[in-house]
């Protein structure tokens, strides 16, 4: 039976985590710092937090470490909501999502510009210009070819 305990337990945190990132915690060096998953071992004793930062100057691992230290004030809020029994160690990592995506709208760009098909269409051409009579195979519905077929499973039975 799939459990759906879990998956609810995440999104609660992570809703709790965003909230406490944006609104509780006063630390201007976390601004725009947000929690985008969270992973909880089945045992709830472990939890993985990936965050990411937009239009926040520091690096990924000083904003690490600011969350690392406020991970006390965190695991207070998630006592506070009584959501579990016992309250996961928190480990953070950074989500390299973002910068993922604009690697790959970069290269999909680069290929965009190398190949540029449009300069190639011409909306007037005809594929029937291109083909031969002999490419063409006429089916006639009329015909039966499966005829043959139902005679051998007759005379088997």
């Amino acid at each position: 039976m799939k459990s759906y305990r879990i998956p609810r337990l995440q999104e609660e945190l992570k809703k709790i985590f965003n909230i406490t990132l944006s609104q509780k915690l006063n630390d201007p060096k976390l601004e725009w710092v947000q929690i985008t998953e969270v992973v909880l071992a089945k045992d709830l004793r472990y939890a993985k937090l990936y965050f990411s930062h937009y239009n926040n100057p520091a690096s990924h691992n000083k904003i690490k470490e600011l969350l690392i230290k406020s991970s006390g004030f965190l695991k207070k809020q998630i006592a506070g909501a009584q959501l579990m029994r016992t309250i996961p160690e928190l480990t953070f990592f950074y989500d390299e999502t973002e910068d993922r995506a604009e690697k790959m709208d970069a290269l999909l760009a680069s290929l965009k510009d190398d190949y540029n098909d449009d300069a190639d269409y011409d909306p007037d051409i005809d594929i029937d210009d291109y083909l031969d009579d002999d490419d063409y195979f006429d089916f006639d519905e009329d015909e039966d070819d499966y005829e043959d077929f139902e005679d051998d499973e007759d005379e088997e039975d």
